[in-house]
């Protein structure tokens, strides 16, 4: 009783799913339909059930049920075929009816409408082949990557591309498989990695051969492809030829790469010079940078048309100079810049030097023609041009401050004045503190740019007592303590006046540390020997000698021979040996007792 429910429940449950469904035998008689298979097929189950497939329906199908059921039984596991019914679209899932030990008892099949789903299928695919035909027209090449940089897909004229050059297979390589230079492959996926871990398109330019061998200029972008959830899963690229722009663009460039004013090399010639310079077969690169002197003068007191002759005659005396060996360019209103390829610090002080000569037996009627110098050198492709620009115009401000028809000389000029008012200081002490830290300097063969920092050094030395209170600066007898400790900070006001300009930044450290002693007991920091800087211990000896030999408030000059000895006799504690050295030989040579 219980079986026979059950088999009605089975049957109704066959008979009211909403797909038509039937059963036959191994050997194909028709044991059951369901009413949405009768209605699809226009049968009753009962006109042919016990009946086969070649009883039951015209041969031609019969034929073809038979086939599938065949295949079916073969596999013995489902069975998908597709079929038009009532001009729709079926889609049958045929399977078999196992029993317990895994043997074919019967054949079942489930029939679904798929009409809509082959339309929507339809409609895509023809949407795909529009754009498609889009792509392909494009003039560009296109072409698009998984996240692990291999090819998914690309246009036709990204696959003519690589046809022109034998390479047939392309979807699921990489670059580093299809491209014939390894070196510009592994730049490409390194490339793509960044811009998939970024998420950032990337526009650069790319030179390549054609298939005939021609250099052409390519245009690329690369765009991430990020899904709703911000994961990326690869990225579109696309290559556009842009040499003919290029060369169209060039020749504007060359057009317009001549200053009118000069006739030299423009701002704009500079940064195209810079890429072509910067290959290893130009290394070392020598930099040299100029600021003309009085230029400001003659503008305000003998017009802008005066100041006009004044730049084209330093820039005559640069280009004769710097032909044919270095180009010459005006970096802006009175700065120029030379580049010297294959230079090296020795060149470019030689260079310096003739430019310096020339400018004093040039004939200008108002002036002598005079431009403010420094130079550098780029050794490695690794360094950034504009670093090396930066050093090298530190050099020439600090040149233009010893210039004294320079604005920022008047600077360190008022410093100065500002001491003598207050008798802190005479400008005879600076300018023999300067004259022996310069002969010290050049014994110890300082390049040119660094006895112009030492001289900066020199003259700016004692600039911090002007924040020290004059009782102190001026008082006759010995200093207390506390007097002396408030004395010491001389040296940091000096550092925090001259640091304010940041182009004097080394001059702002040997200045806070001239008053250093080579045994570590001096002050600031207690920096002990080759700790301090040179120019700061060089300075510490001119200083310490003119004091000694020179009246102050607070005590008497001493000979210049018992000067020699305390020099002698600190050597090694206050005082760097070698400078010591340097600077007894020099006075026993040069100054009379």
């Amino acid at each position: 009783m219980e079986e026979k429910y059950l088999g009605e429940i089975y049957k109704s449950f066959l008979s009211n799913i909403p797909w038509p469904v039937w059963i036959e035998g191994i050997d194909t008689t028709i044991i059951f339909f369901n009413r949405y298979y009768e209605d699809m097929y226009n049968i009753k189950l009962e006109s042919v059930k016990g009946k086969t497939n070649k009883e039951a329906f015209p041969l031609e199908k019969a034929k073809i049920y038979d086939e599938q059921i065949n295949e079916c039984l073969r596999k013995r596991k489902t069975y998908v075929v597709e079929g038009i019914v009532n001009d729709n679209c079926v889609e049958c899932f045929i399977f078999p009816i196992l029993d317990n030990d895994g043997e074919p008892k019967a054949i079942a099949g489930i029939i679904i409408d798929i009409n809509d789903r082959k339309l929507r299928e339809a409609e895509i695919e023809k949407q795909k082949n529009i754009l498609r035909t889009i792509i392909d027209a494009v003039p560009e090449s296109i072409f698009y990557k998984d996240k692990e940089s291999r090819f998914l897909g690309f246009n036709k004229k990204f696959e003519d591309f690589y046809k022109k050059r034998g390479v047939e297979e392309i979807i699921g390589k990489t670059d580093l498989e299809i491209y014939g230079n390894y070196n510009e492959a592994k730049k490409f996926i390194d490339q793509d990695n960044k811009i998939m871990v970024t998420k950032k398109a990337t526009y650069f330019e790319h030179r390549i051969q054609n298939e005939n061998g021609r250099e052409i200029i390519e245009e690329n972008v690369k765009i991430p492809v990020v899904d709703k959830d911000g994961q990326v899963w690869g990225l579109v690229g696309l290559s556009r030829d842009i040499t003919e722009r290029k060369i169209l663009e060039e020749r504007l460039r060359y057009l317009s790469e001549i200053d009118i004013l000069t006739g030299l090399y423009n701002r704009y010639s500079f940064e195209e010079k810079i890429k072509e310079l910067n290959h290893e077969q130009y290394l070392p690169l020598g930099i040299i940078m100029g600021d003309v002197n009085g230029l400001k003068i003659v503008n305000d007191t003998l017009g802008h048309l005066e100041g006009d002759n004044l730049l084209r005659s330093i820039a005559g005396v640069l280009k004769e100079i710097c032909h044919p060996n270095g180009y010459v360019f005006r970096w802006g209103g009175d700065e120029f810049i030379i580049l010297i390829p294959n230079c090296d610090e020795s060149k470019c002080e030689k260079v310096i030097r003739k430019i310096t000569k020339k400018c004093e037996q040039s004939d200008y009627k108002f002036m002598q023609l005079s431009i403010a110098l420094g130079e550098g050198i780029k050794y490695s492709l690794q360094e950034d041009i504009y670093d090396c620009i930066n050093k090298v115009e530190e050099k020439v401000y600090r040149q233009k401050l010893l210039e004294k028809k320079s604005i920022r000389s008047s600077i360190m000029d008022s410093l100065k004045k500002s001491l003598e008012e207050k008798n802190m200081e005479t400008n005879e002490h600076t300018e023999r503190v300067t004259k022996y830290a310069l002969e010290i300097g050049k014994k110890l063969r300082l390049k040119i740019s660094e006895l112009d920092e030492l001289a900066l050094v020199a003259s700016l030395h004692d600039i911090g007592k002007i924040g020290v209170n004059e009782d102190i600066l001026l008082k006759p007898g010995k200093l207390t303590k506390e007097e002396f400790e408030i004395m010491k900070t001389h040296t940091e006001k000096g550092y925090r006046i001259i640091n304010a300009s940041s182009e004097l930044g080394n001059v702002a450290k040997c200045v806070l540390t001239h008053h250093e002693k080579w045994d570590g007991n001096g002050y600031p920091l207690g920096l002990v020997g080759e700790e301090i800087p040179l120019m700061a211990r060089i300075i510490n000896v001119a200083d310490s000698y003119d004091v000694m030999t020179n009246d102050r408030v607070y005590k008497k000059a001493i000979g210049k021979e018992e000067a020699i000895k305390e020099l002698k006799r600190c050597s090694g504690t206050q005082f760097d040996p070698q400078i010591v050295k340097c600077f007894t030989d020099y006075l026993k040579n040069k100054i009379p007792y």
